[in-house]
């Protein structure tokens, strides 16, 4: 977008008195132009589609179609229109889905005006950026999901298959993994094909390689 010209912007917001609210917000500052308003999100595509916005600010909860559902609608059609969503709810699931369905700010309702403003700007340049107060939301949600995906990504044998992988480790034969684990030898082989399988490899030492290199060897087993 040329720095000359007015960052276009659409509000949606099924509240009159807050969307006008935000308008008279924004139009203070120069360079920023409501170009069109939108009380329902079954509306914003055809309004985005009239009036090139560079921006849509958005509400999350709204009757009819939410602010995620149509969220992901203008990205879908629209890929270089930014999203921000102003929203008066800070929860994690709230804040997750809008920056899944494409997003790129996040503001309270309390933000202060240069926070809005300076959100309205980086998003029409095509970046991103989250109010502070649901950041660490953010981040302690997204530390959550990846410590779930290191999990089942990283650690996909039980724990039994552990306790055969460590001794194989130790360099013990399936006779005596056996015996310690007082298992029979059949089991033993057993879990160790299905190792194999998992780890995706076909010998002894490949699974040990891989384990460690997964770092499941290091995990208290």
């Amino acid at each position: 977008m040329d720095s000359a010209e007015p960052v276009k912007v659409v509000l949606v917001d099924d509240h009159d008195l807050i969307r006008r609210g935000i308008r008279v917000m924004l139009e203070s500052e120069e360079g920023i132009e409501i170009v069109g308003e939108a009380s329902d999100g079954s509306k914003v595509l055809a309004l985005v589609e009239e009036t090139f916005p560079d921006v849509v600010v958005m509400d999350v909860v709204m009757p009819g179609k939410d602010g995620i559902d149509t969220t992901a609608e203008i990205k879908d059609n629209f890929p270089n229109v930014g999203v921000v969503v102003l929203s008066g709810h800070d929860e994690q699931q709230f804040i997750f889905d809008a920056l899944k369905a494409g997003a790129s700010g996040y503001l309270l309702k309390t933000a202060d005006l240069d926070d809005v403003i300076s959100t309205v700007r980086a998003v029409a340049k095509g970046q991103a950026k989250i109010d502070p107060e649901v950041a660490a939301k953010v981040l302690t949600e997204f530390q959550n999901y990846q410590q779930a995906e290191l999990t089942d990504q990283y650690q996909p044998l039980t724990p039994r298959e552990r306790e055969i992988l460590q001794a194989m480790s130790e360099g013990l034969p399936n006779k005596t993994i056996a015996t310690r684990l007082s298992i029979s030898e059949r089991t033993v082989t057993t879990h160790v094909a299905n190792i194999y399988t998992k780890l995706q490899v076909n010998n002894r030492v490949s699974a040990i390689q891989e384990a460690m290199r997964r770092r499941i060897l290091d995990l208290g087993i």
